[in-house]
């Protein structure tokens, strides 16, 4: 038996190159790890940002306006007969790369901008990273078709991994503590608490120092991809008349067809509105508000949240490959627990300064355990929408990401506006709480 199943294992590795698996995971790790590596800087960034905790809303916005990449991509390949996405991603990954490097020395400085300071250099930094990451759904995954089907799984990998890397390095980096309340004299001899900070076990300039090169690294990989014989011949030739698109945008809405694929009109709308649900709420909303339901906790809460819930979206999209995806009636029932511990962590926010169960061990077990339920099931929806969507030789994917934009859009553009100008959500100071008492 034994002998058996090391026979089967030599020639699955025989029929593939481990390099150039490993070269198609770093090409995928180099898609969103930009932007999940600032990410997770969040819980160290708030408290000396000028932001402060509406800095989540203006990084989500940002994310949302970097959709402008794909949008000028599809343009390009409309428009322009000449194919270039080869070098379109040299350039894309090369910038990511060098922006967390520029990152790593101005993440902290700040401008004055309309009389009010703003990280400029911190968002406008990601926004380059942001573009990268946008620009890969239509350019870096639809490249690996150049390549044998079996490398796509190494890329998919290598993508859910652009979320997990950072997490584990923040959760490794720690925010040092909660602060702490220290006496300090202002002009005018009057003796104030002010929050002192602990320092981390590395800095964020570490941080994105590693972040980018990692990113360099995933450079390297996609040159290798293009360069190396090894590669070179894992190649697949394709007709000169196939489509450039990932999917067929000419093809009808089809709910019915001969190919086998069938679903009802109704299932077909409904698992687009949930579609456009969960992404409201991941994308969008939930995203921005993070701060206001975890800060009040303390900033070791925060951490464990923001790290914890962002390995939590990749490991259960992983669950894609053991397991037989769910029908529809069960993601149904997933997104009830979705919109009920979503409506849970809003409460808390609505509720910052003080939310219930503050400076209790249950109450930051309890929004730990809420943040990372939300992100492992949206994950997980996410997925099995796509896979029952998978198999429709017309539209539906298609209409899967028009889906996903519009929900994250809707949901970023309304909680900046609720964060930002309407001020329903309300920061605190630990100290001004302890002089209070």
């Amino acid at each position: 038996m034994n002998n058996k199943r090391q026979n089967m294992l030599s020639q699955k590795l025989s029929n593939r190159r481990l390099l150039v698996d490993l070269l198609a995971l770093m090409f995928g790790l180099g898609a969103w790890i930009g932007v999940n590596g600032i990410y997770v800087q969040l819980p160290l960034l708030v408290n000396e940002a000028p932001e402060g905790w509406s800095l989540p809303a203006h990084m989500v916005m940002l994310v949302q306006f970097a959709n402008l990449g794909p949008i000028l991509y599809t343009l390009y390949i409309k428009y322009n007969k000449w194919s270039c996405d080869k070098y379109i991603t040299y350039v894309l990954l090369a910038a990511g790369a060098m922006s967390t490097f520029i990152l790593a020395f101005l993440y902290d400085k700040t401008t004055v901008i309309f009389g009010n300071k703003h990280s400029t250099a911190l968002l406008s930094l990601m926004f380059v990273t942001a573009i990268v990451g946008c620009t890969s759904s239509v350019l870096f995954m639809p490249y690996m078709r150049n390549y044998r089907e079996i490398y796509l799984v190494s890329y998919l990998v290598g993508e859910g991994l652009s979320g997990f890397v950072p997490s584990l390095v923040a959760l490794i980096q720690g925010v040092g503590g909660n602060p702490e309340c220290l006496n300090s004299t202002k002009p005018g001899s009057n003796v104030e608490l002010t929050p002192y900070y602990p320092e981390p076990r590395f800095s964020s300039q570490t941080f994105f120092i590693f972040i980018g090169t990692l990113l360099f690294l995933c450079f390297l990989a996609f040159l290798g991809l293009n360069n190396l014989s090894v590669a070179i011949g894992e190649r697949v030739k394709h007709s000169a008349n196939m489509e450039t698109l990932p999917t067929d945008t000419r093809a009808p809405p089809s709910y019915k067809t001969n190919s086998g694929w069938a679903m009802s009109k109704q299932v077909y709308s409904y698992l687009l509105i949930m579609m456009g649900m969960v992404c409201f709420l991941g994308n969008g909303t939930l995203p921005s508000i993070q701060s206001y339901s975890c800060l009040p906790y303390g900033n070791v809460a925060y951490h464990l949240t923001v790290t914890l819930s962002s390995m939590a979206g990749p490991l259960a999209m992983c669950l894609g490959f053991v397991i037989k995806m769910p029908e529809v009636n069960f993601l149904s029932g997933l997104m009830v627990i979705v919109i009920a511990l979503s409506s849970f962590v809003c409460f808390l926010a609505i509720e910052s300064p003080t939310p219930p169960l503050q400076n209790t061990w249950l109450g930051e077990f309890l929004v730990v355990l809420s943040w990372i339920l939300i992100s492992g099931l949206i994950g997980f929806i996410k997925l099995g929408i796509t896979t029952l969507f998978r198999p429709d030789p017309g539209r539906g994917l298609y209409y899967t990401g028009v889906a996903t934009q519009i929900g994250s859009l809707i949901g970023a553009i309304i909680t900046f506006v609720l964060v930002n100008h309407a001020k329903l959500f309300h920061s605190y100071s630990p100290c001004l709480l302890v002089a209070a008492n």
